[in-house]
């Protein structure tokens, strides 16, 4: 289990290449497959079908995603539904020597499944020659494939890019939004005004740890302090601080309406739904391991949940990040549970 910071929050004069010695180190994990905080087409369908309970979410939370599926099916035809479908017949049905016509029409078929980072895995197979339109992706599809490459996100710059590197054919998407229904427009305004008034909430927002998470993006100047963020985010101590102060808080501070009750109830809903979506992606892989990229928050929870999964191991990220990697080992055969990083 990777806990990330949120890349997607950097400065645009951000260097990918500061990632390059965390990506070496994952590299050595060897897994066989990725899974990603991403909200999976089949996800953006149903907060779609049912967006009187969920107004804002899929638009919110999977907007870009929605948008080129929308690129994708003006050319495919194809819904996200079908489109989810047809991408999984034409995984299956891969062989060793993928063309580039190939690589284009799954670029287009997981793009039209809402499946963007999938869909940037294919894309980023080949060099820029290859690179253009055709075969279902049309010239707008391609120039926003490429406009979403260049923007920073862990997704793409850890997941999609290791993806690439490991010669592997797609990504997991993991995230949920189903318990947002909860979060109702009483609820928001209690909490905001909570969080804005309490003196509770007001001491957790000047606690050093909470200062230093809000400028994590300042930490990823080079590659040494990027590695070194990375190890310090995936510690057993970051991830109980980060619960007690993010989380518990809201259970012991006074809120009108038990809004802090709601947001924790939202939350390891969210996380157990997520781990659901992790444990089910793990069975395309028996005996092989599994990375999965989240966002900081929500990795003591992941941790604890996937521990008490049957025919998972759990890997130690700390090991995984160590100075030298050897922690994280190469050869795939012979295991007979599964190990979760």
């Amino acid at each position: 289990m990777l806990a990330s910071p949120n890349l997607s929050r950097v400065g645009p004069d951000f260097d990918a290449a500061t990632l390059e010695p965390l990506l070496e180190r994952l590299a050595r994990f060897n897994p066989a497959g990725i899974a990603v905080e991403q909200l999976s087409g089949e996800s953006l369908h149903r907060l779609q079908a049912y967006e009187v309970l969920y107004p804002e979410s899929a638009e919110s939370f999977g907007g870009r995603q929605l948008q080129l599926a929308d690129m994708a099916k003006a050319t495919t035809g194809l819904s996200l539904v079908r489109a989810e479908g047809q991408a999984r017949r034409l995984l299956k049905d891969l062989d060793q020597t993928v063309a580039p016509s190939q690589r284009r029409r799954l670029t287009a078929i997981f793009a039209a499944s809402g499946d963007l980072g999938s869909a940037l895995v294919q894309w980023r197979r080949w060099g820029p020659d290859e690179r253009r339109p055709g075969d279902g992706v049309s010239a707008d599809l391609a120039a926003a494939l490429d406009d979403v490459w260049i923007r920073h996100n862990e997704v793409w710059r850890v997941g999609v890019e290791l993806a690439v590197r490991l010669k592997l054919e797609r990504l997991h998407s993991i995230d949920d939004h189903d318990a947002d229904d909860l979060m109702t427009p009483e609820v928001v305004r209690d909490l905001t005004t909570a969080i804005s008034q309490n003196p509770g909430f007001q001491a957790v927002m000047s606690d050093p740890f909470m200062v230093a998470l809000q400028g994590e993006g300042d930490r990823l100047s080079s590659a040494s302090a990027a590695l070194e963020l990375y190890r310090d985010m995936n510690s057993e101590g970051f991830g109980r601080r980060d619960a007690e102060l993010q989380w518990l808080t809201m259970l012991r501070e006074p809120i009108p309406g038990d809004a802090g009750r709601i947001r924790v109830a939202e939350w390891e809903a969210r996380n157990l739904r997520q781990v659901a979506h992790i444990r089910e992606a793990a069975a395309a892989y028996p005996g092989e391991r599994l990375l999965v990229i989240v966002g900081a928050s929500h990795k003591a929870w992941f941790d604890a949940y996937l521990g008490m999964m049957t025919d998972l191991v759990p890997a130690d990220a700390a090991l995984v990040l160590a100075n030298d990697g050897q922690g994280a080992g190469s050869d795939r055969s012979g295991a007979d549970r599964l190990e979760v990083e």
